[in-house]
């Protein structure tokens, strides 16, 4: 490698670095290959350039696409074009990436290939270069779901129909894409069920459960082991108080043979750290290959959020043997880490595109037979005949999901018809836009006053009301009522400057600590057994006029720290999409910003819109960036 050429990939790693284009790890890369013996400099290009697609969430950097627009392919710039920077393009121009013989680098080869720092493969979509430790994730995780989709259960057939028609009512005309989702699990040592919000996952897990007891009982003459857990605190807390109230509903709807099984069925649910035992300041868990969970059947619910390494880590904790069952919106935003698991595993499940033994596994009767024929495809992936998707929305508020579905579907027309409409009553509207570019700044801070009164007001009935009625979860509840929603973390429509927006609209010091402030944790607290995105509110405790931040556990209980313990911790009366997954709120508000951004996808916006249970509003900044966002989709 010539010194000019490292000087010139050094200086554009400097300057990229500078401009915030690049993390300081990807520009480490290049140095670090350095130090292992490279010596091409197209290769640690590519190298620094792989590293920065995993910054983004992506596994690989596929090549095909980098030759044919690199900008578009690394996202970069990040924000509009900045002429004074070198691009992509200029980059690979200069080294020559793509006419110089990078793929015999010792990188890629070296003296132990099992230990080179990356991997090019070639697929059925061109080439692809990894960094080692997510293509080990790729590949073990494809090797294990294969033996776990090869594990078909023995069931039997006669009382799983019986037992089903008792849960969700005998077989009709119509498909029960619940029921069916319930007869494809009850095989299957993997199953996946997807759906959006309102299809009734959790109703249909729950009735998961009774069934696989009653033929786990009868097979092996014992409970079965059941393990609950999703990624956040809060999405755990979620299941939990989800299934209590399905299990409530059942009872008085259960014929009385099956009634005790509901007894046996576990209802706490876990964080997935939490069930693979973290193990503190590492990166490793109690729980592996060697020492797998103790648990027969291990449901993940919001498996949206699950990044590849987290994957990896749940197949290896969870014994062969055991049942695995999946649970999320495929059409959700994916973990901000690399990987989209839930995504890439549900990929064309719209289609069903079962094979004629599987469609015959789902279904009792002809009728229906010929109902799911439409769902048919004898080419159809493996990965396919273990994914039901949910269908009918039952509890979502209908406006809500009309704009859910045009961003889907990526239905510009239906959303510029949707955000034209006249501005209405934030009261009594459910979806209400409200366009920052005719200038209703005013009417932004009138919201943001009005959602926040609820919270504001409950905490003040908490601070006059005698030590003993003092109800700290009802405030916490309150608070969990309104919640502003951005894309951004950075700039002026990003979550750190709209925090000291909201507190400036509601006269506060939003970084200070003061009595009512809503703080996040950004990052894992194992001494306090804190999670990273849990939420607690500051109160000033009248009898001593110290401070406590209140936190809600997956139980329910409060918990009370000391404000000076809490090292990790931000503001919170807005937070990303992404920090939201996970939790839903009576009302969402979703803040699109004025500028462009390679994070604003119809996934992220998907994602913020079903975060609404009852009331949805979207403030525009731009209307055009809210429709170019509508219009891309990530690509992983």
């Amino acid at each position: 490698m010539s010194h000019d050429a490292l000087s010139y990939l050094r200086g554009v790693a400097d300057e990229w670095f500078a401009h915030e284009w690049i993390r300081a790890l990807d520009r480490a890369m290049v140095d670090f290959l350095l130090r292992s013996g490279e010596t091409n400099a197209a290769m640690l290009a590519l190298a620094m350039l792989t590293s920065h697609q995993a910054g983004r969430g992506l596994t690989s950097l596929k090549l095909d696409d980098l030759k044919t627009s690199p900008e578009r392919c690394l996202a970069l710039p990040p924000t509009g074009r900045i002429h004074d920077v070198t691009t992509p393009s200029q980059l690979l121009s200069e080294l020559g990436v793509f006419d110089t013989d990078w793929r015999t680098s010792v990188t890629l080869k070296g003296d132990d290939p099992s230990s080179s720092p990356l991997v090019l493969t070639h697929n059925s979509d061109g080439e692809r270069l990894y960094l080692r430790r997510y293509w080990y994730c790729e590949h073990y995780n494809n090797q294990n779901l294969t033996i776990r989709m090869e594990n078909h259960l023995e069931v039997n057939e006669d009382q799983l129909n019986q037992t089903l028609d008792a849960l969700f009512g005998a077989s009709t005309e119509a498909l029960d894409w619940q029921r069916i989702a319930c007869a494809n699990a009850a095989r299957s040592g993997f199953s996946v069920i997807t759906g959006g919000p309102g299809t009734g996952k959790t109703y249909t897990v729950v009735r998961l459960l009774v069934a696989l007891q009653q033929q786990f009982q009868q097979t092996h003459g014992r409970l079965l082991r059941i393990k609950l857990a999703a990624p956040t605190g809060k999405a755990a807390a979620r299941l939990s108080e989800s299934i209590n109230q399905a299990l409530s509903e059942l009872q008085n709807n259960l014929p009385k043979a099956l009634q005790p099984l509901l007894a046996n069925i576990q209802v706490e649910a876990s964080t997935v750290h939490k069930l693979l035992g973290v193990i503190a300041n590492s990166r490793r868990y109690r729980h592996h290959d060697n020492n797998p969970v103790r648990a027969d059947l291990i449901v993940i619910d919001e498996a949206s959020m699950l990044d590849i390494e987290m994957m990896t880590a749940l197949l290896q904790a969870a014994p062969i043997h055991a049942q695995l069952v999946l649970l999320g919106d495929k059409d959700q935003l994916a973990s901000v880490e690399a990987g989209a698991v839930l995504g890439n595993l549900c990929e064309g499940a719209e289609k069903g595109r079962y094979w004629p033994a599987t469609i015959n596994s789902l279904v009792s009767n002809t009728i229906q037979r010929d109902a799911l024929a439409n769902y048919q495809d004898e080419s159809g992936p493996k990965r396919l005949q273990h994914v039901v998707m949910l269908r009918q929305t039952r509890r979502f508020e209908q406006a809500i999901a009309e704009v859910a579905n045009a961003i889907n579907e990526q239905d510009i027309r239906t959303i510029e018809r949707l955000s034209a409409a006249p501005m209405s009553d934030h009261e009594s509207s459910i979806v209400t836009w409200l366009m920052l570019e005719h200038d209703h700044q005013n009417s932004f801070d009138a919201l943001i006053k009005q959602g926040f009164s609820h919270y504001l007001t409950a905490l003040e009935a908490w601070r006059e009301a005698p030590a003993e009625q003092r109800d700290t979860a009802a405030v916490l509840k309150a608070y969990g009522t309104f919640q502003l929603l951005t894309g951004l973390r950075n700039g002026p429509w990003g979550a750190h400057a709209l925090n000291r927006y909201v507190g400036d609209v509601l006269g506060v010091e939003a970084d200070r600590w003061y009595e009512g402030r809503p703080v996040m944790v950004t990052k894992n607290d194992y001494g306090l057994r804190l999670n990273n995105g849990d939420i607690g509110l500051t109160f000033r405790m009248p009898e001593t006029g110290q401070m406590r931040v209140a936190f809600s556990d997956v139980n329910g209980k409060i918990k009370w720290v000391l404000p000076s313990r809490l090292n990790h911790v931000e503001t919170v009366y807005v937070m990303t999409v992404h920090k939201s997954q996970g939790s839903e709120f009576s009302h969402a508000v979703l803040v699109s910003p004025q500028h462009d951004s390679p994070v604003l996808t119809k996934e992220l916006l998907y994602t913020g819109v079903t975060r609404a249970k009852e009331k949805l509003t979207l403030v525009v900044s731009r209307k055009s960036v809210l429709l170019n966002a509508v219009s891309k989709k990530i690509n992983r």
